[in-house]
């Protein structure tokens, strides 16, 4: 009863902690094309998963368009980044309901550096990202070995995924690419 307590109480100081942490990354670093992160956070009946990706990655560009097929990818990738069980396979004798799953486009406006004596300032640039939250309530999730992601098949502009897991075996930091795609899971 205590560790599932610790467990559940480190979890959602993770699931907390991590809204603030991306704000403040997003104010400090220009985020890397190529590379995308998820974060996951595993309890006794509930998986939590957080993804994020420069937009580039998704749907090949990042910025802010009025253009009607570039707008329709956006709304195309963010239904299809909704779709937890295209997007993640769990290995073992698991069975799960997905309680949220959503995806944003979302912009932000960084204010370009002065680079003249006269203090002329650069134009303002976009950087624009997807970012989904997942959260699903499972049975007999100590039967869970592994997830599957299957995030490279649908957008091969991620070269890298760079994963953090928090269960009840520990933590698991690793990158996946496409030619490693599982994160298992020991118990």
């Amino acid at each position: 009863m205590k560790l599932s307590n610790s467990i559940t109480i480190m979890l959602a100081s993770l699931m907390l902690t991590l809204p603030a942490h991306h704000a403040i990354a997003s104010e400090l670093d220009a985020h890397e094309h190529g590379s995308a992160n998820l974060d996951i956070a595993i309890d006794t009946d509930t998986i939590q998963m957080s993804f994020e990706s420069p937009a580039v990655n998704i749907v090949g560009f990042e910025y802010t368009t009025d253009d009607k097929q570039q707008l329709l990818l956006i709304k195309q990738a963010t239904d299809f980044l909704s779709n937890v069980d295209a997007l993640f396979s769990l290995v073992g004798d698991v069975s799960c309901q997905i309680v949220k799953s959503s995806a944003n486009w979302v912009t932000e406006h960084e204010e370009g550096h002065k680079e003249h004596e006269d203090h002329d300032e650069t134009p303002l640039s976009e950087h624009a990202e997807f970012i989904a939250e997942y959260e699903l309530t499972c049975n007999q999730l100590n039967n869970l070995a592994a997830i599957k992601v299957n995030l490279f098949e649908f957008f091969p502009a991620i070269a890298d995924l760079d994963v953090q897991v928090i269960y009840s075996g520990g933590q698991i930091k690793q990158e996946l690419n496409s030619n490693n795609t599982l994160i298992e899971l020991t118990h």
